[in-house]
């Protein structure tokens, strides 16, 4: 951690070790980016709480600048460790209340939650989880990576087996022929003895999804004994209630604050259902080199079977990154959703308006969805390089790059994010997304009575300047 008044055994604060109440604001960043993930995404550009206000997010697909309920959530939280508002809080109590919320916002209060510092710890907790309980090595079954994953080169080197979303010439797949795949390759794996650990993709990156619930379930049917299921919602766009059946029907999932919620980078929480919790609970301890969770990150009933112990006691930056990420999402959750899905669609349909008649961008065709409001919030859009073909990820992330840094004279010298890019055999797709703190900013005006053309033009305006900047770049 770096902060050794942090370090009490018990977990509290001493009066005499506390942070200095009048620099509360400045010990933020400092904790928020200790003991996160960084490392494991390599040119993502740092989204901390010092960005300016008058950036451009449209990147809720990677990370989000965090909105100014999670700056405020933050900031109490700090000063509720820190004794500023009155005794220190025991840290154990506030890292249990954390998870509590987590489970309590998801709707599925029964839910065990495991902290994580990335979506790529939060799967490796997952993998440790399958192979724990089902007592032997498991087949991972894992939608394209690099739909889900920033950094797909990061995957620690496990057995797995990858299902593809997109053709070979790099247009999605019918989600019929995802699952009659993903049931051919499970019936084999199983038919050779393997045990399985299936990934089902909720939303990826760029709107898809795969492996469907049902054929998960059927995969699960098929041998439960030797199968488990993660619900990959790194993008947590699915309503609660959703996530809450799946945990009921016993899928472990997995979910991120820090993406479309607008908390800040590197907060992941894996949610396991009670018999799943039961089952590891009651397993025997067992040593697994490719995680590293703090010992706060896990319930107390759980710790005995990490048997490699804990390197660290509490990662308070990640504790302090799932407040402000909480503040946003329960927010969230408070807008009627009608609301939200109305804002949702709005904003797809204008910005594939917008994008449609740019000759330096070629749009990727919707597809029918029975939730397609909800992949609406992303629109996948692939730059065209000046000699006319479509861009590849290095270009992709160079254009990127371009549009997150000021460049005075263009565009209002406005600073502009999109999600990361992520690379097809059709040509890099850059994801642009509208976030949950912003779909919460139109909420607010909405309640306030201002019609909704109005309530959505901060929006409309930054989608156009996102685009002048980006044909000025493109030149």
């Amino acid at each position: 951690m770096g902060s050794p008044g942090l370090r009490d055994a018990d977990g509290w604060l001493p009066r005499e070790r506390r942070f200095p109440t009048g620099d509360l604001a400045g010990q933020i960043d400092l904790l928020l980016y200790s003991g996160g993930g960084e490392s494991r995404l390599p040119g993502v550009p740092r989204h901390d709480l010092t960005s300016a206000e008058s950036e451009i997010w449209f990147s809720s697909t990677s990370i989000s600048r965090p909105g100014r309920h999670a700056r405020a959530a933050i900031l109490e939280s700090l000063a509720g460790l820190s004794g500023a508002l009155g005794d220190p809080a025991p840290v154990s109590l506030w890292f249990n209340a954390l998870r509590a919320r987590i489970a309590n916002a998801l709707g599925a209060p029964s839910a065990t939650v495991l902290l994580a510092p990335s979506l790529a710890e939060g799967r490796a907790l997952a993998h440790f989880v399958a192979a724990t309980t089902l007592g032997r090595a498991v087949v991972e079954m894992v939608p394209s990576p690099e739909e889900s994953d920033d950094d797909a080169l990061s995957l620690p080197n496990w057995a797995r087996e990858t299902i593809a979303l997109r053709g070979a010439d790099g247009t999605p797949l019918d989600p019929l022929d995802i699952d009659a795949h993903a049931r051919s390759l499970a019936s084999d794996l199983l038919n050779d003895g393997q045990a399985l650990l299936l990934h089902a993709l909720d939303v990826s990156r760029t709107g898809l999804a795969g492996v469907s619930r049902a054929a998960a379930r059927r995969i699960v049917d098929a041998a439960p004994e030797r199968v488990l299921t993660l619900l990959d919602a790194g993008e947590l766009r699915t309503p609660p209630e959703r996530l809450a059946a799946d945990l009921a029907e016993g899928m472990m999932v997995l979910a991120s604050g820090s993406r479309f919620m607008g908390g800040p980078a590197h907060c992941a929480a894996l949610l396991l259902p009670p018999a799943i919790a039961r089952a590891l609970e009651a397993a025997p301890s067992r040593f697994a080199a490719d995680i590293s969770p703090a010992r706060f990150d896990l319930p107390a009933g759980l710790r005995h079977v990490f048997g490699g112990g804990f390197d660290t006691r509490m990662n308070v930056g990640l504790g302090l990154r799932w407040a402000g990420a909480l503040a946003e999402f329960e927010r969230y959750n408070a807008i009627p959703q009608d609301i939200r899905d109305r804002v949702l669609d709005a904003f797809s349909r204008r910005a594939r308006a917008m994008a449609a008649r740019l000759d330096f961008l070629d749009l990727e065709p919707r597809r029918g969805h029975a939730d397609d409001f909800l992949r609406g919030g992303v629109v996948s859009l692939h730059p065209v390089d000046p000699g006319g073909g479509r861009m590849g990820y290095i270009g992709a992330s160079a254009l990127r790059a371009a549009l997150g840094l000021p460049r005075p004279g263009v565009a209002g010298d406005a600073v502009c994010h999109i999600g990361a890019p992520v690379p097809t055999a059709a040509g890099a797709i850059l994801p642009l997304s509208i976030s949950a703190p912003l779909i919460c900013d139109v909420a607010g005006r909405l309640a306030r009575g201002v019609a909704f053309d109005r309530a959505m033009a901060p929006v409309w305006r930054d989608l156009s300047t996102l685009f002048t900047k980006w044909e000025t770049l493109a030149g």
